[in-house]
């Protein structure tokens, strides 16, 4: 058996970090990925979080980039050029990550590049896509998240816009342009040939944030920011103090409610007319959130967890990342993995795939490669002779 993307190579001319997340996923899948850098310095993530413990391999690239093989090549050049068109004619799948217009300019734009390879499939990541007017306007994850309206959306109500705290978009835009990848590579095995994708960022927040939008559209009412009530709107539904830290709780429907009650010792409140069903217990929300939060108070948040999800009421501690990332959830689940970092002179562990397969599941066998590692290896397998190598390094075209 062989994993589902075996035999398909990938041209990552991208960097950072969506166009990264979205090679790395289909490296998960078993792809073969040729990372296209400039000499030099390279993909500026290799220096994401200026740490100068980890030189030019940051943990954040090292994760990202797993799995793929590194060739440094200055395309500005006659002979870079030839080469990326010789890369090009060869592989199935190129994923870029410049602004529109960008590559366009350079000769490598979608029709150049089909002209190369019709069986191409060519995906563009960007802010605010290829044909938008708002196309050469320059985008972060945290700029996207001002411009979609993610930012309205977090917090309290008097709270002032708040983004998310890691970049949402990015990884979401990475996922989405994985995504339609694999559904061009499905269409081209059923004929269909090449395919032109362009994945907005502003548009996949769009599908994140839909369970918003949706309503948003159908009723033209500004959803309220909630801060860390549950979604519901249920008055039980909420985060609550315990008395060493945060828990966050889900009792939505009645069963939930009595079961929450019976839990934290408070039976009364079962009874009690005002809190029969979930409109009476959102318009008496205050004192009933009174007699939860005093209940609640008396308890430790694990063990307060334990009780509630036995009894079936959602619960959860609000952990930091250290608390779940040692959690026993992750024990024999390949969640997490070690690669190798020679740089490093040790290991590290880095994020697999996301799912679970009964056969021929994600993950990767080796590690991110170092600037420029498979330079004479991939040109070689081009074609190019030692001597020309040699000259090309020489005049820092590789």
């Amino acid at each position: 058996m062989a994993q589902a993307l075996n035999g398909i190579k990938i041209l990552d001319l991208s960097h950072v970090m969506a166009g990264p997340f979205c090679t790395r996923q289909l490296a998960l899948l078993g792809a073969e990925v040729i990372k296209v850098e400039r000499p030099g310095e390279g993909d500026v993530m290799r220096y994401y979080g200026h740490d100068p413990r980890f030189g030019r391999n940051s943990p954040n690239f090292v994760g990202y980039n797993a799995g793929k093989r590194s060739i440094t090549l200055d395309f500005s050049t006659a002979e870079g050029m030839n080469i990326l068109r010789r890369l090009i004619s060869d592989t199935d799948v190129l994923v870029e990550n410049f602004r529109p217009g960008v590559l366009d300019a350079k000769g490598l734009g979608w029709e150049d590049c089909k002209a190369i390879n019709s069986s191409l499939i060519y995906c563009s990541i960007s802010g605010y896509g290829q044909d938008s007017h708002l196309k050469h306007n320059p985008a972060y994850d945290h700029i996207a998240q001002a411009m979609s309206g993610m930012m309205s959306l977090q917090g309290a109500e008097n709270d002032p816009p708040m983004k998310v705290g890691f970049p949402l978009i990015d990884t979401f835009s990475g996922h989405m342009a994985a995504f339609s990848i694999l559904a061009a590579l499905v269409r081209r095995e059923r004929g269909g040939g090449g395919q032109r994708i362009d994945v907005s960022m502003l548009d996949a927040s769009m599908v994140l944030m839909s369970s918003m939008v949706l309503k948003y559209l159908a009723t033209g009412d500004v959803p309220p920011r909630v801060g860390n009530k549950g979604f519901s709107l249920s008055a039980t539904a909420d985060m609550f103090e315990t008395s060493d830290r945060p828990i966050s709780i889900g009792a939505n429907t009645n069963a939930q409610f009595v079961s929450l009650c019976k839990v934290l010792g408070l039976d009364g409140l079962i009874e009690d007319p005002r809190y029969a069903n979930a409109p009476g217990r959102w318009e008496h929300s205050k004192p009933l959130r009174a007699e939860i939060s005093a209940a609640v108070a008396k308890w430790k948040a694990e063990e307060l967890e334990i009780e509630l999800n036995a009894s079936d009421v959602p619960a959860a501690v609000v952990r930091d990342l250290a608390g779940i990332i040692n959690h026993p959830h992750f024990d024999g689940r390949p969640t997490f993995y070690d690669v190798d970092v020679p740089a490093w002179e040790g290991s590290t562990r880095i994020i697999n795939g996301g799912f679970v397969t009964d056969v021929d599941g994600p993950g990767t066998s080796t590690q991110a490669p170092d600037l420029g590692e498979h330079t004479d290896e991939i040109l070689s397998e081009l074609g190019f002779d030692a001597r020309t190598v040699a000259d090309l390094k020489e005049r820092k075209v590789i």
